[in-house]
């Protein structure tokens, strides 16, 4: 198995970790995401059965509406379960077209940090509107046991594919305790996790809510 991060070993079968891999490459396009979730699929056809899998959105910076540049520190980072580790290494040494070719490096490991203040950048429910997300979004938190968090609502945001457009919002949860931090980034809020939506990553500050 891969070292992890901290230096030790993958945990349990259930345990959920982010596989986070190298990647070269400068420019992608502004909609990379359905773009990388079909290339991901291309290459490891098992993550569409795997409940949960989720990828998280890659660094990087626009000046419009066509091309993201990616940051040095843009990583390509899976969150699945640590039992797909074997599989999940395959991915290194492939290239990806997302609008501009990028190679997949080196693999690592990362656990899971059970912070109190958790981040999602794009967070996609259904919902346009900024009230009916967040009605949505704390009946999903509910209906997997985590009950009236605080919920912060950022800037609006939308993306497309080839099989259409989905929007969302990005959002901040406050005061949670450890197990619950945990279950929230295990199992996410809403759809399109491939596509980098509902992935939720420890964060200290409401500040960043609206970026």
């Amino acid at each position: 198995m891969v070292e992890t991060e901290s230096g030790g070993l993958g945990g349990a079968e259930d345990e959920v970790l982010d596989f986070v891999f190298g990647l070269q490459g400068r420019v992608v396009a502004i909609d990379y995401a359905d773009r990388l979730w079909r290339g991901l699929l291309e290459n490891m056809a098992w993550l569409a059965d795997e409940p949960g899998a989720g990828v998280h959105p890659l660094a990087g910076v626009s000046s419009g509406n066509a091309e993201l540049y990616l940051t040095r520190r843009a990583r390509l980072m899976l969150r699945l379960p640590a039992r797909r580790a074997k599989a999940a290494a395959g991915l290194v040494g492939q290239r990806l077209d997302l609008g501009g070719e990028v190679g997949v490096g080196a693999m690592s490991e990362r656990r899971l940090w059970p912070a109190k203040v958790l981040y999602a950048s794009f967070v996609s429910v259904g919902e346009s509107d900024e009230g009916r997300f967040l009605e949505r979004c704390q009946a999903e938190l509910a209906a997997i046991g985590v009950g009236a968090p605080e919920l912060v609502c950022g800037k609006a945001r939308r993306s497309v594919g080839r099989e259409g457009e989905w929007r969302g919002f990005s959002l901040m949860i406050a005061g949670l305790d450890a197990p619950t931090s945990l279950r929230v980034q295990h199992r996410g809020i809403g759809g399109e996790r491939g596509r980098g939506c509902g992935i939720f990553v420890p964060h200290k500050s409401v500040a960043a809510v609206g970026a």
